[in-house]
């Protein structure tokens, strides 16, 4: 049983003279556990009983709690079994579709955050020369940021474009903003299909140290390169997303008739 439920931990006790509600403030304190990953989706929450012990609280504030975790989709309640945790809301993201994560998960009613890990000028290598169709060793803007969900971590993002495509890209504050939203407005570019392949992989020990994972978790790796509207490939991005707390749609279609 995670620690963080059994006794109040420093910062997590209920304070009896705040104005919250004390069953909002155990909410909070539950809430805050389950979106930072301290609990994990399905694993069984305490009895109202230990709850109640463990926070000096009356078995009703308790359930008070719990109820609003449930309406929130973060807690499921299992008649004769106790409360377990659902876990965040999983992003969803439409395969086919040109948008960017910003843009889809914003559309969810999800709050979006980034951290710039990395953005600077680089000598593309031989393999992004050859898709991005530009001479080996031409300059590349480099960007690696970290993408967050509800203040959760998601996604690690590299993305490769154009230097000369994109001039002062590399000097752009990245981390509050729609990557194409910035390439639509400053420079003119409508993303305009691509090629995008899904596969499973391992997380190594720096994805699992940003993504909050452990070593070896199961990652979704996306690998995309995206062209704009004259048909040139302008994008190569490569993402890893928790598989945790991510699904992706794929529409299929009948193969038309030769």
């Amino acid at each position: 049983m995670p620690a963080a439920v059994q006794a109040p931990l420093p910062g997590t006790a209920i304070r009896k003279s705040a104005p919250l509600p004390y069953y909002a403030q155990l909410a909070e304190i539950l809430r805050a556990a389950i979106t930072a990953g301290d609990l994990e989706p399905d694993a069984p929450l305490p009895s109202e009983a230990e709850l109640g012990a463990a926070y000096a609280l009356s078995r009703t504030a308790v359930r008070q709690a719990l109820g609003e975790l449930a309406a929130e989709g973060l807690v499921r309640k299992e008649k004769g079994r106790g409360s377990f945790v659902r876990g965040p809301r999983r992003a969803d993201f439409v395969v086919q579709e040109m948008r960017g994560f910003h843009d889809e998960l914003t559309g969810q009613g999800h709050s979006v955050d980034t951290r710039v890990l990395d953005q600077r000028i680089d000598a593309s290598t031989a393999d992004e020369a050859t898709l991005l169709l530009i001479p080996t060793g031409a300059d590349v803007v480099r960007l690696e940021r970290l993408r967050f969900a509800d203040g959760a971590p998601i996604c690690v993002v590299q993305t490769v474009v154009v230097a000369a495509r994109f001039p002062g890209l590399d000097q752009l504050d990245l981390s509050g903003v729609s990557l194409y939203k910035v390439l639509r407005s400053d420079y003119g570019i409508e993303p305009s299909g691509g090629h995008r392949m899904i596969e499973a992989v391992p997380a190594d020990r720096t994805y699992a140290r940003h993504l909050g994972v452990r070593s070896g978790a199961p990652l979704l790796k996306l690998s995309s390169i995206n062209n704009a509207q004259d048909g040139q490939p302008f994008e190569l991005f490569t993402a890893w997303y928790r598989a945790d707390r991510t699904t992706f749609q794929v529409t299929v279609a009948d193969r038309p008739p030769r």
